[in-house]
C-alpha cells in the first residue's frame, strides 16, 4: 500500500493539503501510528501512517510546527493524517506550511468520515496485500525447490528469481563481499549491503545457513508489487541449501587432499603408484581428465574463494577445494554440458573467471588426461599463481615443473659441481657473479634489461659474462649455455 492509495480510495474522503511529488505519493505505508503527542517518534518505525486529531497540537508558533514535521520526516514517516472536526476546525495553517517545505504529505480526514475508518481501511489492506505477498512468495520457492530439483545451478535459481521480481540479486558473505550476483554484469559494493540494511533500498534476507557461515541475499531495483523482501524469504532457504551443497560438496575430503599435495614436490620419495593411490583416495577418477585452478587465498581474497567455489560448481560434477601455503587448490572433474561448452569447458571456464574475477591471482591449468600430467600440473600452477595477477592459462609445459620431476641425486651433484667455481669466486672475493648470473638468465640474456635491474654499465655486465663463461667452461651467448646455467639454478631451487 502506497500513500496515493489513500487518495484513491473513494470511501474515505482524503484531501491533500500539500504539493507532493509523485515519489512521496508512492511511498509505503507500512501500518498506522494514532498519536496526539507532540513527539512521537521514539514510537515509531519506518513508513508509518500518522493518524492525529492535533489534540496536543495546539500551537501558533511557525517555528513549533516546521520541528514536528522534521521530527518526523527523520523517523521516515509516510504521510500525516490529519483529523478535522475535533480539536480542529481546520488543518492548522502552519502545519500545512512545514509540510509543503519539508515534503511531507499532508493529508486532511474529514469530519463526516470515523478516525477508526482510515486505520480500519489501512489495516484491512495491508493484511490483504500481506497474504497476496506471502502467498506468491511461497510459489516463488517452490519454482525454485523444483529448479533445484532439477539440477539448476545457483546462478540459473538466481536467474529464475530477478526474472521474477524484476530485482537484481546478490549473495554478501560475512565480510560484506559478493560472491554470486544476477545479472553478473552488476556492479555491487559493500554500500549496497549497508544501504539495504538501512532501509535505503528494497530488501536483505538472511541465509539460514545452519552452520558459522554467514550470507545474505540483496534485492535492489525491484519491479514486483509486493516489498521484496518478503517475496525473497521463502525461496531463500532453497538458496541456502543450494550455496551449502556447493560449499560441502568442493570441500569433501580435505586431509586426502593435504596428503595428495604433500607427495606431490616429492618425485624421488613418491613413486608414480604411490601418487596415483593418494589421487584415487580423494574421490576423483584416476582415468578422468581433471582441471586445476590455483589462486591466492587469505582473507582478502575470500570473497573471489566463494566465487571460485560456485563457478567450479557450475561447471563441473566433482570439484575438491583445499588451502595450503596460502594457495587455495581446486580440482575439477566431469564437466556439465552445456551450449556455451559445446566446444569444451576450458574457454567458458576462463571467461567466467576473468569476468568476475578480473584482477585475481590464478591459474587455470588442463585438462591433465593423466595422474602423471596432474601431478605436474599442480605444481606448475602453484608456482605461476604468486607470479600472475589475474585468471591466466598455464603452458602445456613449464620448464619448472620439468625439472622438478627429472631432479635425480645425479642431477643435483652435477648442478652443484657446474656452479661450484661460481659459488666459490663469489665467497673470496665477494663479487655479485652469481647474482649477475641469475638476472641475465632472468632477462632472456637480452643485456640492456640485466644492466638496467643491476644498474650497471654495459662494459661492466661484458666484463662479468667473460668471467662467468671462464668459470662455468660454457658460453653465455648461446641457447644452450643459457639452458644448461638456467637449468642448473632450477635445480638447486627445487
Amino acid at each position: 500500500m502506497i500513500v496515493a492509495d489513500l487518495l484513491a480510495a473513494d470511501s474515505l474522503q482524503l484531501r491533500l493539503h500539500t504539493p507532493s511529488s509523485v515519489e512521496r505519493l508512492a511511498q509505503e505505508i507500512s501500518w498506522c501510528a494514532p498519536t496526539e503527542i507532540m513527539d512521537p517518534t521514539p514510537f515509531l518505525s519506518p513508513n508509518v501512517l500518522l493518524l492525529t486529531n492535533g489534540i496536543g497540537l495546539n500551537v501558533e508558533d511557525e517555528r513549533t510546527w516546521a520541528a514536528y514535521v522534521e521530527r518526523l520526516v527523520a523517523a521516515r514517516v509516510s504521510a500525516i493524517a490529519f483529523g478535522t472536526g475535533t480539536a480542529h476546525r481546520l488543518v492548522p495553517r502552519g502545519l500545512v506550511r512545514a509540510s509543503t517545505e519539508q515534503e511531507m504529505p499532508l493529508l486532511e480526514i474529514p469530519r463526516v468520515v470515523p478516525f477508526l475508518q482510515v486505520h480500519r481501511h489501512v489495516t484491512n489492506v495491508l493484511q490483504s496485500e500481506y497474504f497476496a505477498s506471502t502467498t506468491r512468495s511461497w510459489e516463488l520457492a517452490e519454482m525454485c525447490a523444483g529448479l533445484a530439483a532439477s539440477g539448476a545451478s545457483l546462478g540459473e535459481i538466481l536467474g529464475a528469481l530477478a526474472e521474477e521480481t524484476g530485482a537484481e540479486l546478490a549473495i554478501f558473505d560475512v565480510s560484506g563481499a559478493v560472491i554470486a550476483s544476477f545479472p553478473a554484469s552488476g556492479v555491487w559494493t559493500h554500500s549496497d549491503l549497508e544501504g539495504v540494511a538501512a532501509g535505503r533500498r528494497e530488501g536483505v534476507v538472511p541465509l539460514p545457513m545452519g552452520g558459522g557461515d554467514s550470507f545474505h541475499l540483496v534485492a535492489r531495483g525491484s519491479s514486483a508489487e509486493h516489498p521484496v523482501a518478503t517475496l525473497l524469504g521463502p525461496a531463500a532457504s532453497i538458496i541456502a541449501v543450494q550455496l551449502q551443497t556447493a560449499l560441502n560438496s568442493a570441500s569433501q575430503r580435505e586431509q586426502e587432499l593435504e596428503r595428495l599435495l604433500d607427495m606431490v614436490p616429492d618425485w624421488n620419495g613418491v613413486a608414480l603408484e604411490e601418487f596415483s593411490r593418494g589421487f584415487a583416495a580423494t574421490g576423483l577418477d584416476p582415468a578422468g581428465d581433471t582441471y586445476v585452478v590455483t589462486a591466492t587465498a587469505g582473507h582478502a581474497n575470500l570473497s573471489h574463494a566463494w566465487r571460485l567455489r560456485l563457478i567450479l560448481h557450475e561447471l563441473f560434477e566433482d570439484v575438491r577445494l583445499v588451502v595450503r601455503a596460502g594457495t587455495l587448490y581446486s580440482f575439477a572433474q566431469v564437466p556439465i554440458p552445456s551450449a556455451d561448452s559445446s566446444g569444451g569447458v576450458l574457454k567458458p571456464l576462463l571467461r567466467r573467471l576473468r569476468q568476475e574475477m578480473p584482477r585475481q591471482p590464478l591459474v587455470v591449468k588442463g585438462p591433465c588426461n593423466s595422474v602423471d600430467e596432474f601431478r605436474l600440473g599442480v605444481h606448475q600452477a602453484g608456482e605461476m599463481v604468486t607470479a600472475v595477477s589475474q585468471p591466466t592459462l598455464a603452458p602445456e609445459l613449464a620448464i619448472g615443473a620439468l625439472v622438478a620431476s627429472s631432479v635425480t641425486r645425479g642431477a643435483r651433484t652435477s648442478a652443484q659441481k657446474l656452479l661450484a667455481p661460481v659459488i666459490a669466486y663469489d665467497h673470496e672475493h665477494t663479487g655479485h657473479m652469481m647474482h649477475t648470473l641469475r638476472t641475465y638468465l632472468a632477462h632472456d640474456g637480452q643485456p640492456s634489461r640485466a644492466c638496467a635491474n643491476l644498474f650497471i654499465h654495459r662494459n661492466t655486465l661484458a666484463q662479468r659474462l667473460a668471467k662467468l663463461e671462464r668459470l662455468l667452461n660454457l658460453r653465455l651467448n648461446t641457447l644452450e649455455g643459457q639452458a644448461t646455467c638456467l637449468m642448473a639454478l632450477r635445480i638447486l631451487e627445487t
